[in-house]
């Protein structure tokens, strides 16, 4: 005799999702969306990293390159710069700006929120 599936309950109101609703797979559409917004917040990201890098070995504020670099991801991390009272850390050779490393922690969570909503937003149920 073959063994036949279980019965599934019916929906309640005061049962928590099953969680099959959040295993959908997206619509390619809302694929190419996210991974669109996963590389341009990967990009901002790496470019605070390189920031970080070359103020924590004592870049040349001088040099084209860093020049370019601060100026690019100088409007992102600005916002984050005053949080605390002490803006920088001294290594020795250079400084690391507490606030890039929060605008990192930041952008992350928030290009997981964008992803997610989008996510929510395109999802049938």
């Amino acid at each position: 005799m073959a063994q036949q599936e279980p019965q599934r309950e019916p929906f309640r109101d005061d049962k928590p999702p099953d969680r099959e609703v959040f295993s959908q797979k997206p619509t390619p559409s809302v694929t190419k969306i996210n991974r669109v917004i996963n590389y341009g917040f990967s990009v901002l990201e790496g470019l605070i990293l390189i920031r970080m890098l070359i103020t924590g070995l004592g870049g040349n504020p001088g040099n084209a390159f860093v020049d370019f670099i601060h100026s690019i991801t100088e409007p992102f991390v600005f916002p984050f710069l005053t949080v605390f009272g002490s803006t920088t850390l001294d290594t020795g050779i250079g400084f690391v700006e507490i606030g890039a490393i929060l605008a990192i922690f930041f952008y992350i969570l928030l290009n997981y929120a964008i992803v997610r909503l989008i996510w929510i937003l395109s999802s049938k149920n």
